[in-house]
């Protein structure tokens, strides 16, 4: 019995973030807002939830209910002064990070994909350039070029976290990039600028994971497929499926083999195994959660 509850505490110390202090731009909403609540329940010390819409932000905050730990922020991750201000705001408040989560993302334009035999070359070229440049080029700004700007901005803290000797544990400071599957995915189903930024924003995070050991941080990828997110819901509604209600959200198997979304808890388990002990040798890993949809999509061969 005692080596039962030997073990049993081990494991819990394995997949522990007590006393994690944790930044999750876009954390108002779908995978942000999940991950938030996972830490926040997992004994995080602080969790900042930080966008640009304020309401969102403070109804999230609320709905976790726990006012000590997570603090909703304001912040434009594409505005350098708006980074800045939140780390000011950070520093003065615990003084450094163990983990950011740079998780802000937008769906961009979508222009459908062409149907062979049906869809005139005109018609798919008119379709095109009826997309404004700007709403194309503002998709890579928010996901992918924010990701190194905000990695960035909160170096310093990053770097405070691993000095206060959370490190000395062996979980070193960390940033976990929140990319997608539409990074892989060449068919790109309408989300052509989506899908680019997406893979833009990947290719950085292994960037991030050469270039930030040099001061002992580390940087690692997370693709998820479908999760519940007003990103999703047109992905969704097209697939056939519905957002409506709680508990396991079924698709059909052609679009996902294991024939439903990712929910609260598949993120939870990704986030909390990325942040514990458990795993804290990984980096410069890409962990795609998706129930296998990138397998119906041509993603490899190039």
């Amino acid at each position: 019995m005692e080596t039962s509850g030997s073990a049993s505490a081990n494991v819990e110390e394995l997949f522990s973030v007590k006393g994690l202090v944790a930044l999750i731009t876009g954390g108002g909403t779908g995978i942000g807002l999940m991950m938030a609540r996972a830490l926040a329940a997992a004994g995080a010390a602080r969790v900042y939830i930080v966008g640009r819409r304020v309401d969102v932000l403070q109804a999230a905050a609320n709905s976790i209910n726990r006012p000590s730990v997570v603090v909703p922020l304001y912040c434009d991750v594409t505005s350098k002064i708006s980074l800045e201000s939140v780390v000011s705001v950070v520093e003065t408040d615990v003084g450094h990070l163990d983990l950011l989560v740079c998780n802000a993302g937008i769906g961009g334009p979508q222009v459908k994909p062409p149907v062979k035999g049906v869809t005139s070359l005109e018609e798919w070229r008119d379709a095109q350039m009826a997309v404004r440049v700007e709403d194309f080029t503002n998709t890579f700004a928010v996901n992918s070029t924010s990701v190194w700007f905000t990695t960035m901005a909160f170096l310093k803290l990053l770097d405070a976290g691993n000095k206060k000797g959370r490190g000395a544990g062996g979980v070193t400071s960390q940033v976990v990039v929140t990319s997608s599957i539409g990074g892989f995915n060449k068919a790109a189903p309408g989300g052509w600028a989506y899908g680019a930024s997406k893979a833009a924003a990947t290719h950085i995070a292994k960037m991030l994971s050469v270039v930030l050991p040099t001061w002992g941080i580390r940087a690692n990828c997370l693709c998820p497929g479908l999760f519940p997110s007003e990103m999703a819901a047109p992905i969704v509604k097209a697939a056939g499926g519905s957002m409506v209600g709680d508990g396991i959200i079924p698709l059909d198997k052609s679009v996902v083999p294991l024939g439903r979304m990712g929910d609260e808890a598949d993120m939870a388990g990704q986030i909390l195994y990325l942040a514990s002990r458990a795993g804290a040798y990984l980096n410069g890993n890409t962990i795609v959660a998706d129930g296998g949809r990138l397998g119906t999509f041509p993603s490899t061969g190039y």
